[in-house]
């Protein structure tokens, strides 16, 4: 029975891989958070896989934020996701993990991508709001190609794209796209206030369901034959920020938005090239985009 030590495991995608243990009997699962191991402390991730000895790595753990977070804190958000990489990294190496996911960020890549694909990660400056987080998330794929060039490890790089689902993070400075939104459209109308959305609303953004990544990762551990060393997860469908906001303000039944202008709306695009992702996964289907379902459970948890 392979051990997998999952990090930030109470965080979006690690609940997510906690709700379909049972689906995979053949691995014996071990969670972690910021309580068991400060991740951005060496001394810490060598303690954790001393007495873990895990046989697999998904290293979801990251401090993470929206646009807003990215401007104001980007030292911040460099210092704390580069240790975090370079410290889980080297010590799965140095104990000997045999297969490691670490996820990256589609906000990783070149501003001026028309279409991201995963050979042009490095070829060119991101958008400049997210520079920090952006180069800490891109040194992901060059410190797990250094280490399988030298070692021959076989360590992969997960890029999702924005994340939705269960035990998301509505924290309005730290949150994702939807439960950041979610919680302003809650907050708006329980206040009689108008629902302030940054920007206006043509940005275009890929979406994926935590349980839909979280099966992604446990089969790609299954996968007998190589993984891929870098990996964009999308079903490359691509929804507007203002498709968005209607789909919450709709099932909030709450409809009074402000377009805050003024403020930046990102890239415009980020439709991935996710042939890679099919020929791996020829017959895998996502789940809807926020369909009803979801909407179920965000208001539940707002």
């Amino acid at each position: 029975m392979k051990k997998i030590l999952v990090t930030g495991g109470n965080g979006l995608v690690g609940s997510a891989i906690q709700s379909m243990t049972t689906d995979y009997p053949e691995f014996k699962f071990y969670f972690t958070t910021h309580k068991d191991a400060d991740l951005t402390n060496k001394r810490h991730v060598k303690g954790l896989f001393d007495m873990e000895t895990p046989d697999y790595i998904i290293h979801t753990a990251a401090r993470v934020g929206g646009i807003g977070k990215n401007l104001t804190a980007p030292a911040e958000q460099f210092y704390h996701n580069i240790l975090m990489n370079t410290f889980v990294i080297d010590e799965a190496y140095q104990h000997g993990v045999e297969k490691l996911l670490a996820f990256s960020s589609v906000c990783a890549f070149p501003n001026d991508a028309t279409i991201i694909k995963e050979d042009i990660l490095h070829n060119g400056p991101p958008y400049y709001a997210h520079e920090s987080y952006a180069y800490a998330k891109r040194m992901v794929d060059i410190q797990i190609k250094s280490y399988k060039t030298q070692y021959g490890v076989k360590y992969s790089s997960v890029l999702p794209v924005n994340i939705f689902g269960e035990h998301d993070n509505y924290d309005l400075e730290t949150g994702h796209v939807v439960p950041s939104l979610v919680r302003k459209c809650h907050n708006a109308k329980f206040t009689n206030r108008p629902f302030q959305v940054w920007g206006t609303g043509i940005a275009r953004r890929e979406f994926c369901y935590a349980k839909d990544l979280a099966r992604i990762c446990l089969e790609l551990l299954k996968m007998e034959n190589d993984i891929p060393s870098l990996l964009i997860v999308s079903n490359s469908k691509e929804i507007s920020i203002k498709e968005v906001v209607e789909k919450i303000t709709r099932y909030f039944e709450y409809d009074n938005i402000e377009w805050l202008s003024d403020k930046p709306d990102g890239q415009l695009s980020r439709q991935s090239d996710t042939s890679r992702f099919h020929s791996t996964f020829p017959d895998f289907k996502f789940t809807e985009v926020l369909n009803e379902k979801s909407f179920i459970y965000y208001r539940k948890v707002v």
